[in-house]
């Protein structure tokens, strides 16, 4: 427990020296505190996103009682904030988060010019992060560094580990696909193989009034990637979700955000 927790706690602060805070301010992963080791165990302190803890399921659910569905202009501005802090993680902090997943974004406030209503969100629990500044061969794009074997959950397991293949980015870029899926369906993201394409995809069909241009072209790219695709992606993502959200999209996205923290519980 103590080397785990010496690994966060040393990730964290690479993380903190080469992410750089927004203009407002704004940091969206956890910030080192302090690290005691005990002969028995050890204690580490970090920042948390808020006091309430509430995450992206808790948003899936809190819907569920109050309507059904979570919007979809919710779904399309959290994952907004999901590519746009997942491309930083990635391009300046130069590290693999390895469990990105729905109860990993935690809702917390912003400054940020660009955070509708104040509401943000934080990545957290880097237990299975990587540097890959550590593990990339000097003169290399460490975004190209493949690794091997399987530190998912089965059914968090991108396309290249489940079949055995190298892995790297498309290992996070399945968990924001799993985290953005949860919003639009409330539940867990299955995938298959399609047999006509070879391509991997949702097992369920986008409804038809949804932007479907958006939510396919990010089901697709980020399902699919591998190293013959685009690098920035990702970030090519980000922008088009961003331009989609214009002043009047965020105006209802305020009115949706303002009835979500109305029902949502105050603290877990």
């Amino acid at each position: 427990p103590k080397g785990s927790l010496a690994h966060v706690y040393s990730l964290l602060l690479e993380v903190e020296e080469r992410v750089q805070p927004d203009s407002s301010g704004f940091y969206p992963f956890p910030r080192s505190e302090a690290l005691y080791a005990f002969s028995q165990g050890g204690l580490f302190m970090m920042t948390a996103g808020s006091e309430s803890g509430m995450n992206l399921i808790d948003v899936a659910n809190t819907y569920k009682n109050i309507m059904g569905n979570v919007p979809e202009m919710i779904a399309i501005y959290y994952t907004s904030r999901m590519l746009r802090h997942l491309e930083s993680l990635h391009e300046d902090g130069k590290v693999l988060h390895c469990d990105v997943k729905p109860d990993n974004w935690v809702l917390t406030s912003s400054k940020a010019r660009n955070a509708v209503g104040g509401c943000d969100l934080m990545l957290c629990d880097f237990g299975r992060a990587i540097d890959l500044e550590k593990v990339t061969r000097q003169g290399e794009d460490p975004l190209r560094t493949l690794l091997k074997g399987s530190i998912a959950a089965e059914d968090m397991e991108c396309g290249s580990m489940r079949e055995g293949l190298p892995w790297g980015v498309d290992l996070d870029y399945f968990g924001l696909c799993a985290s953005a899926f949860i919003l639009l369906f409330g539940s867990h993201m299955e995938v298959v193989r399609d047999k006509s394409t070879g391509n991997w995809r949702l097992n369920k069909i986008l409804r038809r009034y949804w932007q479907k241009d958006l939510w396919q072209s990010l089901f697709h790219s980020l399902l699919n990637f591998d190293l013959g695709s685009e690098r920035n992606c990702l970030r090519d993502l980000r922008v088009a979700f961003d331009e989609y959200i214009d002043e009047d999209r965020s105006r209802e996205i305020a009115t949706h955000l303002n009835q979500l923290f109305t029902h949502l519980p105050k603290k877990r």
